[in-house]
């Protein structure tokens, strides 16, 4: 009986010592969820996230991490309404970036207050924006707005209006970049951009615009802030020549794919210009009065796939003193570079040439046969050099550059060091120039009539054996002849008679 009472005791006792361990194992995994629940609400910079569960971001993808609101390609016809709007900024979420790109939507309402900075609207098939619509996005400062509906009529200045400010026109004062590609416009209103003082980043790429107009060039021009201009693939056939006057600013200029059959005289105003395309313009030539203005700060300048371009001249780029990049690529036609195309005399001392400090150089794909030596000053310090695919004439006048100028590009960059084979004369047609490199060829020239000499060895050898055979030939002949033929043909009287017969003086009659 003790012992079973005893046994009781301990049961009700270890009973109790495995409840309380329970308790206290319970009451600390409910720490932990809380704990877990709290992090749950912040992200790593320790600001609160989403406190509540919110319908926005089961639709569409809510990244803490990144701050972005990704609702892009989920076949949305139109915008969501306040209230929608509403629950995200309830719920706590964090939205520096929103994109609703690639959907069908029609109209962009006003947005709530956000504090977005890039809000991508591109790719939908918008064609009417509400007045204001930006007005709450204070801190916005990049809008894409390209591959929608859009038109001069409803471009209108009043879309980007911002709050007061007592200096500025009611500004959208942060916005810094602006993308309109390839929408429906042919022109700009003139007062397009009052409420964006600041934009430095504007893009009308593939708008058929073919001119700019005065309205055009009025809006453009009153960007003084301007710091990259996309003009590409709007056929245009003419720069108006002082649309550049205002915003000399202008570091990026982007001309390519237009139907410019010149260099543009605007350029004369882009003096702060650093960068610029011309490429898949219809230019013929870049020569005499059709060369490159000062611009003294351009670095990179390319001229590529041009199919009529023939001829780049003689002081072609020799205004372009601040160029470090040269990129004149896939021209089916370009037969004549100038060895004097980037050199220029030096202010002081006239006979002294100076050259740009190009650091890479692509000249692939062109119908270039030679290449001057003396095009550039320091080819041994340049980063780049890219002459492959190109008719390479091997002879004598391109002996440097087997010699100075292949064992650079091997150095520096040998992946470059293919296709650049020689295409005449016909005898050494494919021969790899790096072949003739290792091999330390030594190319002869062709004569002044454009003969090859490597053609005339076995004419010269046939000439010196005839001349050879002809000298005894000759002699013999000689002496048959004074010979009489060896009796073949005699000497008549009257030969004799001539040889003996002799003039008497006067004194003998």
């Amino acid at each position: 009986m003790k012992i079973v009472v005893k046994c009781t005791i301990v049961a009700v006792c270890l009973g109790l010592i495995l409840s309380s361990a329970a308790a206290a194992n319970e009451e600390e995994s409910s720490k932990n969820n809380t704990a877990d629940k709290k992090d749950n609400t912040t992200d790593g910079s320790g600001d609160k996230t989403a406190k509540e569960p919110n319908a926005l971001c089961d639709t569409c993808n809510c990244n803490v991490e990144l701050r972005t609101f990704d609702c892009s390609s989920m076949k949305l016809y139109k915008l969501f309404n306040m209230s929608d709007w509403a629950t995200l900024n309830d719920s706590g979420v964090a939205t520096d970036i929103m994109i609703l790109s690639r959907n069908n939507i029609p109209e962009v309402p006003q947005f709530p207050q956000f504090d977005v900075k890039k809000l991508d609207l591109s790719h939908n098939n918008i064609s009417v924006i509400a007045k204001k619509a930006f007005y709450y996005l204070s801190n916005l400062e990049v809008l894409d707005l390209s591959y929608n509906m859009l038109t001069r009529k409803t471009l209108i200045p009043e879309i980007f209006e911002g709050s007061y400010n007592p200096d500025e026109y009611l500004p959208l004062e942060k916005l810094r970049v602006l993308r309109l590609d390839s929408n429906q416009m042919h022109s700009l209103d003139s007062d397009l951009f009052e409420h964006l003082p600041n934009l430095e980043e504007l893009s009308l790429a593939e708008n058929a615009f073919k001119i700019l107009d005065q309205s055009t060039e009025i809006a453009i021009g009153s960007l003084m802030t301007l710091r990259t201009l996309d003009l590409s693939y709007m056929e245009l056939l003419e720069v108006p020549s002082r649309i550049f006057h205002s915003p000399q600013g202008l570091w990026h200029l982007n001309l390519t794919g237009n139907l410019l059959t010149a260099i543009p005289e605007a350029l004369d105003y882009a003096i702060n210009l650093k960068w610029l395309s011309l490429d898949e313009n219809p230019i013929v030539d870049i020569q005499g009065d059709h060369v490159f203005p000062t611009i003294k700060t351009l670095e990179y300048l390319s001229l590529s796939y041009i199919t009529p371009l023939k001829i780049i001249g003689r002081g072609a780029f020799s205004k372009l003193e601040g160029l470090q990049e040269v990129h004149i690529c896939n021209n089916p036609e370009l037969t004549l570079l100038h060895g004097d195309a980037f050199n220029r005399p030096n202010e002081d001392d006239p006979v002294r040439l100076e050259w740009p400090r190009v650091k890479k150089l692509y000249l692939h794909n062109n119908n270039l046969s030679t290449l001057d030596s003396q095009l550039l000053a320091r080819w041994d310090d340049m980063e780049v050099i890219d002459i492959r695919v190109n008719p390479w004439q091997c002879d004598c006048d391109n002996q440097w550059m087997v010699e100075t100028l292949l064992p650079i590009v091997e150095k520096k960059t040998p992946k470059l060091m293919n296709s650049i084979v020689c295409a005449t004369p016909e005898q050494m047609k494919g021969l790899s120039m790096l072949d003739l490199e290792h091999k330390h060829s030594q190319m002869r020239c062709l004569d002044k009539y454009g003969n090859r000499p490597q053609n005339d060895g076995a004419l010269l050898i046939g000439l010196l054996i005839g001349i050879l055979a002809g000298i005894p030939l000759t002699a013999a002949v000689i002496l048959i002849y004074k010979r009489g033929c060896f009796g073949l043909f005699r000497r008549g009287p009257a030969d004799y008679s001539r040889a003996f017969y002799t003039r008497s003086a006067n004194d003998d009659y």
